[in-house]
C-alpha cells in the first residue's frame, strides 16, 4: 500500500511520464491494467506517453553474434538450420529439420502465460518440439519437468539461464512463446525477430506494438488456452509452406529495433518536460 501511495505521489507532481510502449500507456489507463492507479494515467493526459524498448542490434544480430553455431542473415539465411540441428542436440531432441521446433525464454512466471502452455492441448500432442528455459515458480519448473520426462522425443527444459543459451535458442528455434497476461514492453520478441524466430504472442503491451500479425508473427487475443493453440495452428500452417514462411521470416529478421529511435523520443519528452518546469 505504501508503494503504491509513493508512486501515486510521484506521478502526480511529474511533468512527464514515460512506459515502455504506446499499447502499455493504454492499457495503463483501463482498469484492468491500471492497477487501481488508472484515474491518475488518466487524468495525466498527453504528460503521458509510451515509448518502445529498445535492443543493442550489435550483441543481438545473427549475421556477427559469436556465441552461436554459425552465422546467417536475412539476404542468407541457409545457416540458421545448423543452429537448429546444434540446439536440438544440446536438448537431447532428434536432429529434423522440418519439424517446428518453439522456444521459451524467460521468468517462469503467471505472468509469462505459461499456465495456458500447460493447458495446450497442441503442446501436449503436436508433432513439434519445444524447448524452455528460464527460472521462477517452483510449481511452473516441476510442471515443465514432468512434460518433458512425458515427451522426451519433443520437450526440453533448462532452469539455469544463461545468455549464451538464450543467443542459442534464438538462433535455433523457428518460433518463440509469448503467450503473456500482460507485457509492458517485452525484450524477448525483439531479439527472436531479429533471429527469424517468428513470435506467438498475445496481444498486450509491447508485443501488440512490435509484432505484426501474419507478417514478422502470430498474434491472439484472448488469455485462453485454445486462443493460443488456434494461434500455433495458424503459425505452423505458414511455417509448412516455404513460399510463405521465407520472406515473412525475412521480415521479421529485419525489423529495426534499435535504441536509436527510442532515444529520440526520449529525449522529446525530456524537452518537454524541461519547457514545462520553465513556464511554472
Amino acid at each position: 500500500m505504501a508503494s503504491s501511495t509513493f508512486l501515486k505521489a510521484g506521478l502526480t507532481h511529474a511533468d512527464m511520464v514515460v512506459t515502455v510502449s504506446p499499447n502499455h500507456a493504454t492499457e495503463l489507463r483501463t482498469a484492468d491494467g491500471g492497477f487501481g492507479l488508472q484515474e491518475v494515467f488518466q487524468w495525466l493526459g498527453n504528460r503521458f506517453t509510451g515509448i518502445i524498448n529498445g535492443i543493442d542490434q550489435t550483441v543481438w544480430n545473427p549475421a556477427t553474434d559469436d556465441q552461436i553455431t554459425a552465422n546467417y542473415s536475412a539476404d542468407d539465411p541457409s545457416n540458421k538450420s545448423r543452429c537448429k540441428s546444434a540446439l536440438q542436440r544440446s536438448f537431447g531432441l532428434p536432429q529434423r529439420k522440418r519439424t517446428p521446433l518453439f522456444g521459451f525464454t524467460g521468468r517462469m512466471v503467471t505472468q509469462k502465460g505459461l499456465d495456458l502452455v500447460l493447458k495446450s492441448h497442441l503442446v501436449w500432442n503436436l508433432d513439434a518440439q519445444f524447448v524452455f528455459m528460464g527460472a521462477g515458480e517452483a510449481k511452473y519448473e516441476r510442471a515443465l519437468t514432468a512434460l518433458a520426462r512425458a515427451r522426451p522425443q519433443h520437450v526440453g527444459v533448462q532452469l539455469d539461464f544463461t545468455d549464451r543459451l538464450e543467443h542459442r535458442l534464438m538462433a535455433g528455434a523457428d518460433l518463440f512463446l509469448m503467450p503473456s497476461q500482460y507485457e509492458p514492453c517485452g525484450l524477448t520478441q525483439l531479439r527472436a525477430q531479429r533471429y527469424g524466430a517468428l513470435p506467438i504472442g498475445r496481444q498486450v503491451g509491447g508485443i501488440a506494438d512490435t509484432v505484426e500479425d501474419d507478417a514478422t508473427g502470430f498474434l491472439f487475443d484472448e488469455f485462453d488456452a485454445q486462443a493460443l493453440d488456434h494461434a500455433i495452428s495458424r503459425a505452423l500452417a505458414r511455417f509448412h509452406d516455404p513460399m510463405a514462411w521465407a520472406p515473412r521470416m525475412k521480415t521479421a529478421m529485419r525489423r529495426d529495433f534499435g535504441w536509436e529511435r527510442s532515444a529520440e523520443r526520449y529525449a522529446e519528452v525530456y524537452r518537454r518536460a524541461a519547457n514545462i518546469a520553465r513556464t511554472r
